[in-house]
């Protein structure tokens, strides 16, 4: 019987894969956090309501929320 080994790509890509799969429901809870806290912010920002620091500090909040599993 002769032993087929999986090529060294086949599983750096599905390493990768499996990574991408764990960072998607993260990606997509920080996609509707930014959109829900940081970009309204962001407008206010333009027209002079907001601070760059609250601002910053919004994103890093967000950020501190969802993190990704590498960092």
């Amino acid at each position: 019987m002769k032993v087929i080994r999986r090529p060294a790509c086949a599983s750096r890509a599905f390493a990768r894969a499996e990574a991408e799969a764990a960072r998607a429901p993260i990606r997509e809870a920080r996609r509707a956090a930014f959109a829900a806290e940081a970009d309204p912010l962001a407008f206010k920002l333009l027209r002079g309501e907001a601070t760059q620091a609250e601002y910053a500090a919004c994103v890093a909040a967000i950020r501190a929320r969802y993190p990704y599993p590498e960092e």
